[in-house]
């Protein structure tokens, strides 16, 4: 019986696989860039890294001092270039009584920019405040009040109803030669208005357009003839009118316009 050869097996050996270079770069980079980024936002927030060193002003500043300026925004000037408190200083800023409104730029490395914009007064407001062009009231030092602006008084958060009224009325009266000086409502919302050369027009509460409509109407016709005499005229009643005539100027009126 013959008997079976056994042999050994012969394995052949395992090869390394080729490394993917390539990959293992852009890995690496990929690393390298991110913590590059990291570090450098770490250095560039850090207080004493590109210091803010210079406050300019742009605008056109009438009642607004620029070094004034700069001293109210400069306690909130610190910290890096990059993340200095825009909107403290834009607060501060417009804490001003004549600042309506800044923006702030920065301008690389070093500069922030303000751009400025002040209150347009349009009228005064009761006592101590003035209105401007968007009926906003605004408490400017007494020193600083522009002379010459029509006078508004009315309770408070009106003001932006009567900044549209004074417009409205004065482009109606515009056509007759009068010149509005001064608008009342008082707390019942009844309208008062004053007109240079010492006219007083009353209109009351309701009815205050037709009544303007009907007054420019009379006035315009021939009671307009008696301008330096009138007093006051009186527009609150249903169908006509009241004019209470200055002292010792009462004309040779028959009672009717």
């Amino acid at each position: 019986m013959a008997r079976r050869k056994v042999g050994a097996t012969i394995q052949a050996p395992k090869t390394e696989q080729p490394k993917d270079w390539k990959q293992s770069m852009k890995q690496a980079m990929t690393l390298l860039i991110v913590v590059v980024i990291f570090g450098g936002g770490v250095y560039l927030h850090q207080a004493d890294t590109l210091p803010v060193k210079h406050v300019t002003v742009e605008g056109e500043l009438r009642h607004t001092d620029k070094d004034g300026l700069v001293a109210a925004v400069s306690p909130l000037v610190r910290g890096s270039f990059v993340d200095v408190d825009v909107a403290g200083i834009r607060q501060a800023g417009e804490a001003l009584p004549w600042v309506k409104q800044i923006q702030v730029r920065r301008v690389w490395p070093d500069t922030l920019h303000l751009v400025v914009e002040e209150h347009k007064a349009i009228a005064r407001w009761n006592e101590d405040g003035l209105v401007n062009t968007s009926g906003a009231v605004f408490f400017p030092a007494q020193a600083t009040l522009p002379k010459g602006l029509v006078q508004l008084n009315g309770p408070n958060g009106t003001s932006e109803l009567m900044a549209r009224r004074l417009v409205d009325i004065q482009g109606q009266v515009d056509s007759l030669d009068l010149r509005v000086t001064a608008i009342s409502m008082d707390k019942r919302r009844a309208w008062q208005v004053d007109f240079k050369g010492g006219l007083h027009l009353k209109l009351g509460r309701a009815d205050g357009d037709l009544r303007l409509s009907r007054f420019i109407t009379v006035y315009g016709s021939s009671l307009n003839t008696y301008s330096e005499q009138i007093k006051e005229v009186d527009m609150r009643y249903t169908n006509g009118l009241a004019v209470v005539w200055q002292d010792g100027q009462q004309p040779d009126f028959n009672g009717t316009v």
